[in-house]
């Protein structure tokens, strides 16, 4: 009896190692797992959520899904995981807005200058029927589903060796960095400034020898890669708020047993919840730091904002009406005011 008990127990060891192995998620980024920020060391916000997905993930599995992360661009930039994602040589990876545009170019409708009024709205509509709609079509489209929807430092700034800038004026013949997007290239040009695309890693010599006045750019990423170093001026306008995500591989994620699909989704909706949170928290903290450093900070009013929107809106709508048609402009548009009415204290 003590050998069957014996066997039987060696079996169900096998088995369950078995299970544990059973899937695999290699998941990439290319920034580092920590921020400094002064004296203080936060997780990086894409890190967060690429952990919290990995914890999660396996627990949720039961162990039959292992989560290997690869930070600090180990396994490529954010375009070659996501190809390599599309390609299924990748099961996940994490870009922003500006890669995800090169294979779904309708992401583009988030980035229409000044629409969110704050994070908020901007997470209503992302999670939101609207979203879902959006990225059950990428998913279609691409091979590529979104399964957490994060935030990538939030609200993006605008900045500069030339001057403070409050209103398009300021912007007037500026040489502006922009990503490798359409539509933020042609709100620069809307606001009088000339956009210059180049590669994230390539800013600082730019804005050091000259190529560029100034930049557009996230928040936290903008302390990481030292950039306070080169630049005088910063503005906090709300202008675009930027988002990072955790994609799967959809073929990979349709031949999951129901259950761990559902698994993923739960594991893809906390890491959206913690990205976002350490970015609220991260953001504030990287303003006065870059205020300690000598970078002489601008916060827009109401008033500046309205202005700025009124000034740059209207070319970029009407590329992106050329490109994906006023329908979906019209319906992104509601979804914005109805998610700016659901927080409405009347």
């Amino acid at each position: 009896m003590k050998t069957t008990l014996a066997g039987l127990a060696a079996l169900l060891m096998m088995g369950a190692s078995a299970l544990a192995q059973e899937y695999t998620v290699r998941l990439p980024n290319v920034d580092p797992p920590l921020s400094n920020v002064g004296e203080l060391t936060y997780p990086n916000h894409s890190y967060a959520m690429m952990r919290t997905f990995k914890d999660a993930l396996e627990s949720l599995s039961g162990g039959r899904i292992a989560v290997e992360l690869y930070p600090s661009g180990t396994l490529g930039d954010l375009r070659e995981n996501l190809e390599a994602v599309q390609a299924g040589v990748l099961e996940a990876a994490t870009p922003n807005e500006a890669t995800v545009s090169g294979f779904f170019p309708k992401i583009q409708l988030t980035t229409i200058p000044y629409v969110f009024p704050n994070a908020v709205v901007a997470w209503d509509v992302l999670d939101g029927e609207w979203g879902d709609a959006l990225f059950d079509e990428m998913a279609a489209t691409t091979g590529l589903r979104a399964v957490a929807i994060g935030e990538n430092a939030g609200f993006r700034i605008w900045a500069n060796n030339v001057r403070p800038i409050a209103t398009p004026a300021d912007m007037e013949g500026l040489k502006i960095r922009t990503m490798e997007i359409t539509a933020h290239q042609e709100m620069v040009s809307s606001l009088g400034a000339l956009p210059t695309a180049i590669p994230w890693l390539e800013v600082y010599g730019a804005l050091q020898t000259g190529v560029v006045d100034g930049a557009e750019l996230p928040v936290i990423g903008t302390l990481q890669q030292n950039l306070q170093e080169v630049l005088k001026y910063a503005t906090i306008d709300q202008h675009v708020y930027s988002i990072v995500f955790i994609v799967v591989n959809e073929q990979w994620f349709q031949d999951l047993p129901p259950e761990l699909r559902d698994a993923v989704v739960v594991a893809g909706r906390q890491a959206t919840v913690a990205g976002r949170g350490v970015s609220q928290t991260l953001v504030g903290d990287v303003i006065e730091e870059f205020r300690d450093r000598g970078v002489e900070i601008t916060t827009a009013s109401p008033e500046q904002i309205a202005v700025l929107r009124d000034t740059a809106q209207p070319k970029v709508l009407e590329w992106m009406v050329g490109q994906f048609g006023q329908d979906q402009i019209d319906s992104f548009m509601a979804a914005v005011q109805s998610a700016e009415a659901n927080l409405s204290a009347e």
